[in-house]
């Protein structure tokens, strides 16, 4: 009975979670994104926090991947033949709950999956950031691993903003001045 109500609990608090952390994402540089045409994905498990994130490589390969399988980037192997760098932190963090296991006691441990990701994609040349991008909890699709929905998102959220950069859509409040945030 305290695993279930513990269960919802959580559910619950990543569902308020993901409703507060809605609008993460940023085209910081419409223009320069819409001309970028090869990228370089850095390893994507040395940003803070990475000693608790799991199947970085396995991520990083999902969206490499994907990317090459849009027809839209090329994926370099060398930083310096690419117009932009992936760099950031992606993966798995496990989770564990249930009382038992946290005093050490007999019984069962539910364990979960979280996606981890915090990207962004800089200009190769003057590494200024042209775009980011923040992992939005959510449903697994059937059959889908919470590192395959990770790679996904990544690719998606990009491709849906280089289509709208493309196109001059001013219709992105992330285009505007306002959502423009500087990266370290």
């Amino acid at each position: 009975m305290r695993t279930a109500l513990l269960g919802s609990l959580c559910c619950l608090l990543v569902a308020c979670q993901s409703v507060t952390e809605r609008h993460s994402d940023f085209v910081l540089d419409a223009p320069a994104l819409a001309s970028v045409r090869s990228i370089y994905i850095e390893d994507l498990g040395h940003d803070e926090g990475a000693d608790l994130v799991e199947e970085t490589d396995s991520v990083r390969e999902k969206i490499s991947t994907g990317l090459a399988e849009s027809g839209r980037f090329s994926v370099v192997q060398d930083p310096q033949q690419a117009d932009a760098v992936l760099t950031g932190l992606v993966g798995v963090e496990p989770w564990y709950h249930g009382m038992e296991g946290y005093y050490g006691m007999e019984g069962d441990l539910d364990d979960h999956e979280l996606g981890v990701g915090k990207l962004r994609l800089v200009d190769s040349k003057t590494k200024r950031p042209i775009w980011t991008h923040k992992y939005e909890t959510g449903l697994l699709k059937p059959n889908q691993s919470v590192a395959e929905r990770v790679a996904d998102q990544v690719v998606d959220k990009l491709m849906h903003d280089v289509r709208q950069a493309e196109n001059g859509s001013t219709q992105n409040p992330r285009n505007s001045p306002a959502a423009v945030h500087p990266q370290p």
